[in-house]
């Protein structure tokens, strides 16, 4: 089956839909996912699925609101559709998934702090050859902004350079997730709408510098179908729009190995803007990306944005390598909450 929500793994290799070619004029860019709540139908069919996965909800360890609450299962009926008998499914799976990769307990390193500490949190476990920031401020209409630089993706010396395992990075990249999927959801809750992230994609520099081409690396490429399946599909419907900057041809090219991934929804948060140092793509992009959060490369007062750029030099390389496996398990400090376990307090 094909799996809604592919967009970053396409990016980290390399890949854009097609029917996303153009540059796009201003005025297209809208995010495609509903900030509404969940109206009454959606309601009745949030508590069929909860009903139906009951014993799955049972075994989980953390039953928090971002975890099996009405908003977070709404993103599987959206994610599907309004397909409720698939939307289930998925929901199961989410919940089977969890038990078996401790999720529930992991989560507790990430859950509950503010982006601050998220990013410091992060900074620290980030691998150098995946270039991606997960957290770049809100934009003037409440969505959080991640910036990742596929075209500046290292898959050889991500394969090779390292003190720890790939797992562990994938581990790393799927709590951060879990801390935007619970970030999101307190923001919602906070704010009576649906919260969701907008992606900026940068492929300047794909295949340069001597780095290869990720679809040419097999084990980078392998790293990314392994996890692809579980991070994606368990944290469905989470982003509403993709930005895509400087895509060469040859990216848009690679996406015919992957097309059968997509659904037409994942397409259509797709957005190429072009060269982004043109005043036409600058324009665009400030629509969803106010001036105060841009980095400098793109004509901001921003000088970093961690995981993204500037690029992390030789000396820091090293750093990361020697100190990478020796990082200790850091958890979050305790979240204030009421009597139902809902978030009363906490930095947005």
């Amino acid at each position: 089956a094909r799996v809604v929500g592919r967009s970053w793994f396409l990016c980290a290799i390399g890949c854009i839909p097609p029917g996303c070619r153009r540059s796009v004029v201003m005025t297209e860019l809208v995010g495609v996912a509903s900030p509404a709540l969940p109206s009454a139908e959606e309601l009745e069919q949030i508590a069929g699925i909860r009903a139906e996965c009951s014993a799955d909800i049972a075994a989980l360890t953390c039953k928090a609101e971002d975890v099996v609450g009405d908003l977070r299962i709404c993103r599987f009926i959206r994610s599907r559709h309004g397909d409720v008998k698939e939307a289930t499914e998925w929901f199961r799976d989410f919940l089977k998934w969890r038990m078996e990769s401790g999720m529930d307990t992991h989560r507790q390193e990430v859950v509950g702090r503010s982006p601050t500490d998220l990013l410091e949190w992060y900074d620290k476990r980030r691998n150098p050859f995946l270039r991606m920031c997960p957290f770049a401020g809100r934009n003037d209409e409440g969505s959080i902004l991640w910036f990742i630089h596929p075209g500046l993706n290292d898959p050889v010396n991500f394969v090779q350079h390292r003190q720890v395992s790939k797992d562990e990075d994938a581990k790393m990249i799927n709590l951060v997730l879990e801390w935007t999927m619970w970030y999101i959801d307190v923001l919602s809750r906070r704010e009576e709408r649906m919260v969701y992230c907008v992606k900026v994609a940068d492929f300047k520099g794909l295949g340069g510098g001597g780095r290869k081409l990720p679809i040419f690396v097999p084990e980078y490429k392998a790293w990314f179908q392994n996890i692809l399946q579980s991070m994606q599909k368990h944290y469905c419907e989470h982003d509403t729009l993709f930005l895509v900057l400087n895509a060469p041809w040859i990216a848009r090219t690679m996406f015919g190995i992957m097309k059968l991934l997509l659904t037409k929804r994942q397409v259509s948060k797709f957005r190429v803007l072009g060269d982004a140092s043109t005043a036409e793509v600058r324009g665009a992009l400030d629509q969803m990306v106010p001036q105060r959060l841009l980095h400098v490369e793109y004509g901001g007062p921003v000088q970093r944005l961690v995981g993204f750029l500037p690029m992390d030099s030789p000396e820091a390389i090293e750093k990361w390598y020697q100190m990478r496996h020796t990082a200790a398990v850091e958890y979050a400090p305790p979240t204030p909450t009421d009597e139902h376990g809902d978030v009363v307090e906490v930095s947005v």
